[in-house]
């Protein structure tokens, strides 16, 4: 995946995301209290209103141009009610030396880790960087056999998002499932109109992604130690079922993983 690219066009594919997502996230982090750690913290879509609304975040993501945004954001909001610190950092490999009462993973970030292996080492790290009665939130999609059998070739409308000029992004996308191997080999797109209609640019943008089934993540988590406390079909807490486009997490340490620690 190009981050580079992606750090340009991020906030504007998830600028007319679910806002119950953001709700959601804000909402556990605030009710546990206490630092938050988010894993893949991007441009700071998430962690950036938490820290705005009082709270202490640290955020971790692997790529530079991300994380670069997410501190330009952040100086032009600042002075911040509470803090932000972003690290480079490895989601599969990580070791901060301190434990958090809150780990978030949005976005369906876990999903960017491409193999079981690496799935399993990035759900191990952030059990270890998790306080013995802290909470883990996490979200990935729902891979229904309807979406599983897309055609490849068949581009779909994400989203069209206003801008303030007139004109508008128009956001599409194309899947190409590997059912064997779990991955989904997509592509995202925005084409840039003017507000006459006239394209004024468009751009790909690959996206590498191995998908998970509900069982999957209950085995995942349980060879890690994490005890998987609610898992829902969407950020309001309906009862997951194969109609379900997300499968939403809540997990905490087990007493098998706290007392090895």
């Amino acid at each position: 995946m190009n981050y580079a690219a992606w750090a340009d066009w991020y906030d504007i594919f998830y600028s007319g995301s679910d806002p119950t997502e953001l709700n959601f996230y804000h909402d556990i982090c605030n009710s546990l209290q206490g630092p938050i750690l988010e894993i893949g913290v991007g441009t700071g879509r998430v962690s950036l209103p938490l820290a705005q609304a009082g709270m202490e975040v640290v955020g971790i993501d692997l790529f530079e141009p991300m994380l670069r945004v997410a501190k330009r954001k952040a100086l032009a909001v600042a002075p911040l009610n509470g803090s932000l610190n972003l690290i480079q950092a490895d989601m599969r490999n990580f070791d901060l030396k301190r434990q958090f009462p809150v780990v978030i993973m949005p976005a369906r970030t876990l999903l960017l880790a491409t193999t079981e292996e690496d799935q399993l080492s990035t759900l191990c790290c952030a059990a270890t960087h998790l306080t013995s009665k802290g909470t883990m939130a996490f979200n990935i999609f729902y891979p229904d056999p309807q979406m599983l059998a897309e055609d490849p070739e068949e581009e779909f409308l994400l989203e069209v998002v206003e801008r303030p000029d007139g004109g508008r992004y128009v956001l599409t996308a194309k899947n190409h499932f590997d059912t064997v191997e779990q991955l989904n080999h997509g592509t995202q797109i925005v084409e840039e109109l003017d507000q006459n209609g006239n394209s004024l640019r468009r751009q790909e943008l690959d996206v590498l992604v191995r998908y998970l089934h509900p069982e999957q993540v209950i085995k995942l988590c349980d060879l890690v130690g994490l005890e998987i406390l609610e898992m829902w079909g969407n950020f309001e807490g309906e009862e997951l079922r194969e109609e379900s486009e997300e499968i939403v997490v809540l997990a905490k340490r087990s007493e098998y993983q706290i007392s090895r620690t």
